[in-house]
């Protein structure tokens, strides 16, 4: 979930949607167990238009964000801060709201970097189908 200018978006896998918030728990999630258990990027799995960024004039160095709150290992330990590996942060936002040193901001990805999800469910069936082979001109 993200908010911009006061508005709280919900997530789903088309333009149109926006069914559920996603609370980003690898224990049972299985997108989330994909990139950790099986070495997925992200990018590939989690369509975000965000990335979390640390500050690190700011970072206590706590290690909460790492240890406690980010569900798919995208936060390590640098010499004297943490630091994002931005390739596998998902932009869920969770280390931005334990931060106790506000260090972590969710940083809005330039336009060319959003990719646009299908308009909707129908089209979204279809590029999965496309993307495995599979026609599904017969079932129109």
């Amino acid at each position: 979930m993200t908010e911009e200018a006061g508005l709280v978006h919900l997530t789903y896998n088309v333009q149109g949607g926006g069914y559920y918030i996603c609370n980003c728990c690898k224990c049972c999630c299985g997108v989330l167990r994909g990139i950790n258990e099986l070495g997925i990027p992200a990018s590939m799995v989690i369509n975000s238009n965000y990335y979390a960024e640390i500050d690190p004039e700011k970072c206590s160095a706590c290690g909460i964000c790492s240890d406690e709150r980010c569900q798919v290992g995208t936060i390590e330990e640098g010499t004297d801060a943490y630091r994002i590996i931005r390739e596998r942060c998902i932009g869920c936002g969770l280390c931005v709201s334990t931060c106790p040193s506000e260090a972590i901001r969710l940083v809005h990805k330039g336009p060319d970097k959003i990719a646009q999800p299908p308009v909707n469910e129908d089209a979204w069936f279809e590029e999965r189908g496309r993307m495995r082979g599979v026609d599904f001109s017969r079932y129109k």
